[in-house]
């Protein structure tokens, strides 16, 4: 079961991204500055984190393009997509498109490391995305999102649903670890984030808030969420992983009900249900696919 927990600390300190990087680019902080500032505060963190444990920082050469796929997928891809489309959609609706990753996860589990997908899984999908759905609706069936938002939104899905897979797929983890496989892949998706403002030229001006938001998101769910994600993944099937990623959201309406004062009704209550239904029917019968 701790790898089972290291997930859904990790899935939960993800749901904080959604408020904190709307809050921080309606304050004007650009997308693209906040995603580096996020992974430049993060790869600090790890960087001293790593030193102070004594670990060597060496990857084989071998290994870097998987390192610069994950940078480009799960850090540069991923941080840019959700925190644009915050700039025309909630954090709540962007979050239950971002974490409706696990159904792209489970392809890509298929096709990638040929998983099997038991019925219990597929059980627990369906009713975590539609727990997902009552959370952010309210009961209302149909969305006031707009089109783009939706879309940089389910973009952001692929991308780590490709990171999370090709992760395991490389077997960088196993090889070297949470710890530094997290740390590379957030040096060269920093790296590619810096690229990106430099040739488009975006002003360093975040703010107050957009450096506070960075330190945290760079800390608690990046370098500590990455981490405990990596080595979850590393041990449990990754669907399972993927399905956990459900209780984002929740996270999400959650601090969003407490930080704007919305109110919280049967349908909400619902989809709490839902979702964590939803979860414990997924790792019922999973708990044994967990490595020695």
């Amino acid at each position: 079961m701790r790898e089972i927990l290291s997930a859904i600390i990790s899935v939960i300190t993800w749901g904080t991204v959604f408020v904190f990087g709307q809050i921080t680019v309606k304050e004007g902080c650009h997308p693209i500055l906040l995603s580096f500032l996020r992974f430049f505060f993060a790869s600090i963190f790890l960087f001293i984190y790593l030193s102070l444990n004594r670990i060597k920082f060496k990857i084989n050469k071998d290994d870097i393009p998987s390192f610069i796929i994950l940078g480009l997928t799960g850090i540069f891809g991923m941080s840019i997509f959700i925190f644009y489309s915050l700039k025309f959609t909630t954090s709540i609706s962007s979050s239950i498109l971002m974490n409706s990753n696990s159904i792209f996860i489970g392809i890509l589990a298929y096709m990638f490391l040929r998983e099997k997908v038991r019925i219990n899984e597929i059980v627990g999908i369906i009713l975590g995305f539609i727990g997902c759905y009552f959370v952010i609706t309210d009961g209302k069936f149909s969305f006031d999102m707009s089109f783009i938002g939706n879309l940089l939104a389910l973009f952001s899905a692929i991308s780590w649903a490709f990171y999370t897979v090709w992760s395991k797929k490389s077997n960088v983890i196993k090889k070297y670890g949470a710890l530094l496989s997290t740390f590379w892949a957030s040096i060269f998706g920093t790296f590619f984030l810096f690229l990106a403002l430099l040739i488009l030229k975006i002003p360093f001006s975040p703010g107050k808030i957009g450096i506070i938001s960075g330190i945290y998101l760079g800390i608690i769910p990046t370098g500590i969420g990455f981490t405990l994600w990596f080595y979850a993944i590393n041990k449990i099937k990754t669907i399972v992983a993927g399905i956990l990623h459900f209780i984002s959201p929740l996270t999400t309406g959650i601090i969003a009900v407490i930080w704007f004062g919305e109110r919280i009704s049967i349908f909400t209550y619902l989809g709490v249900v839902l979702i964590v239904f939803g979860v414990v029917i997924s790792i019922s019968r999973s708990e044994k696919e967990i490595s020695n």
